[in-house]
């Protein structure tokens, strides 16, 4: 009787046990053990301590997850090897971004016109200038604030989104659709 009772209760994961005798308890002493040198050896490979944290939350998540039949000898090893994966794989997305983000600039640079042609059409540059200006002020609020930043500010995208504290990728999609909007309103009026 009392087997079937053990049978249906909660199972505790930290109990776990794997091949090697690995517990989620053995491995959180292991992983606290060794959290000085990952956050050193992730500190010279990455920016910045937060980018160090997450990448050691993905290390502890690893050895929980998948660490219970790493034999005891070769944990710290591991640990160290799965920190160095992470790392990797944090400029492998940071590479990523990068370029998706260099397109996408690339993308959404608005044409001011040849800088080096007649002063003859200054007239012509005062009225571009001028829709340009009513283009922005159609925007709203949150697109018109992104465009300033980059066209007047010249600020970079990354630093448009730390300043307005958003997601580097909101910042992206906000200008993307406050050109289109600008692109269509500027289509009206000419």
């Amino acid at each position: 009787m009392q087997k079937d009772s053990h049978r249906n209760s909660p199972r505790d994961p930290s109990r776990d046990v794997g091949a090697s005798g690995a517990t989620t308890e053995t491995w959180v002493s292991v992983f606290e053990a060794c959290t000085p040198g990952l956050r050193g050896m992730l500190s010279h490979r990455l920016r910045n301590a937060g980018d160090v944290d997450d990448c050691l939350q993905n290390v502890f998540i690893a050895a929980v997850q998948k660490g219970h039949d790493v034999v005891p000898a070769a944990r710290r090893a591991w640990l160290f090897r799965v920190a160095r994966n992470e790392a990797a794989l944090f400029w492998r997305k940071e590479e990523v971004k990068s370029r998706s983000l260099e397109k996408l600039a690339a993308e959404s640079t608005i044409d001011a016109g040849d800088t080096n042609h007649d002063r003859a059409d200054a007239d012509t540059d005062a009225e571009n200038a001028r829709l340009m200006a009513v283009a922005i002020a159609e925007l709203p609020e949150s697109m018109r604030e992104i465009v300033e930043l980059r066209i007047h500010h010249d600020l970079t995208f990354q630093q448009i989104a730390d300043r307005l504290d958003i997601p580097i990728g909101t910042a992206l999609t906000r200008m993307r659709r406050a050109l289109a909007r600008m692109k269509r309103t500027l289509t009206r009026t000419t």
